[in-house]
């Protein structure tokens, strides 16, 4: 069997934990110092830091893991944090909480929506249609962009259409739109 060298049992992105580690987590890792020796330090502190050499490649691996982690759960506070590790790889993750669902926003008018569509929320160039032969309306929606329709039309019946929130500055938008 070959040897196994630390760059391949990590993988690349962890061999370089440690540095990147110092460079942005000041806080929370001890400096990682080169082979070569220490620098001269001031103050009385300096006695306090542990010394590279002391610690082994799994006691960097954790505190760097420790330290994504903490940055992580300071970035998105409430929400969940996933750290995962296997012999080869780390997987440090946090999902935002989610927020209880937006009230849907009634139809106001031809305009961009932010549609409800299963897991999707497409915008569609909406508008009202009555029925030629019933009382009541549905709705026509449309892919738009730039003035130009990218699908066909289709019909949305009015108890299906969820309306997410109404797109004012969608990029498709033409000035024709407004005057629509």
């Amino acid at each position: 069997m070959t040897e196994m060298t630390r760059r391949a049992m990590l993988g690349v992105g962890a061999a370089a934990m440690p540095l990147i580690a110092t460079t942005v987590y000041k806080a929370a890792v001890p400096p990682m110092l080169p082979p070569s020796g220490l620098p001269p330090l001031a103050g009385a502190g300096a006695a306090e830091l542990p010394q590279p050499a002391a610690l082994t490649l799994q006691e960097r691996l954790d505190a760097a893991i420790a330290a994504a982690a903490d940055c992580l759960r300071e970035m998105n506070a409430g929400g969940e944090l996933l750290v995962e590790r296997s012999d080869g790889w780390v997987f440090i993750g946090a999902r935002k909480r989610q927020l209880a669902e937006p009230k849907p926003v009634n139809w106001s008018g031809p305009d961009f929506y932010e549609v409800e569509q299963g897991k999707k929320r497409p915008v569609y160039w909406i508008e009202r249609v009555d029925y030629k032969s019933k009382p009541g309306h549905y709705y026509r929606a449309v892919s738009r962009w730039k003035g130009r329709d990218e699908c066909k039309p289709f019909c949305i019946k009015a108890d299906n259409l969820r309306i997410v929130r109404k797109c004012p500055d969608f990029a498709g938008r033409l000035h024709s739109d407004l005057q629509a």
